[in-house]
């Protein structure tokens, strides 16, 4: 399971450093792009679609080719809980899960779910919330990371959870892709710390 969770962290990462990202909260749009993802919400699915199968799902991912993927998110969710699904559903595209068959998001917690899906979710978790980041910024509470990360209370409280274990070990900055990240965010932190 550790090498799971950091082939998804490493490829958080390396996608985030790919794409350019140098600020909080991160743009999905531009990840979109970098990750050939066209994201489209459930209420622009025609009717009797597969968004009828999904209706309390969060979301998920098609393989339209070889290349380019469909993400449908539940629209009818609030903005933080979307932006997690279109990452956790980025998180299968950038690992190259199998996207047959469909599997639908339906919670931000990762009890009793598959291997793919934890990952997904770590991935997401260190994508839209970069620890090294949060860490540089001094960041200790749940507002703090829901208002700079634009997350849901749910994923700032597994982040945070996951930050304090972070701190007492104080092993930031320690992997190569780590420090390019936080080297990118440099000015972002800078302007506020």
């Amino acid at each position: 399971m550790y090498e799971q969770y950091k082939a998804a962290r490493n490829r958080a990462w390396k996608i985030l450093i790919e794409a350019g990202i140098d600020r909080l909260p991160i743009d999905l749009k531009k990840l979109c792009k970098t990750l050939y993802a066209t994201v489209i919400p459930y209420s622009q699915m025609g009717e009797k679609t597969l968004s009828d199968f999904a209706a309390t799902g969060d979301g998920f991912t098609l393989a339209l080719n070889r290349k380019q993927r469909l993400i449908v998110v539940n629209d009818a969710k609030s903005i933080p809980r979307m932006r997690f699904t279109l990452a956790h559903e980025l998180g299968h595209i950038a690992l190259n899960h199998t996207l047959k068959p469909v599997v639908y998001r339906n919670s931000e917690i990762d009890n009793n779910q598959k291997p793919e899906e934890i990952q997904a979710s770590i991935f997401a978790r260190d994508l839209l919330m970069p620890a090294c980041v949060l860490a540089a910024l001094h960041v200790t509470t749940v507002d703090e990371i829901m208002q700079i990360c634009n997350v849901s209370f749910t994923s700032a409280q597994i982040r945070l959870n996951r930050l304090l274990e972070l701190y007492k070990r104080n092993m930031f900055g320690v992997h190569p892709l780590e420090r390019q990240v936080i080297a990118q965010f440099d000015q972002f932190i800078k302007n506020n710390k």
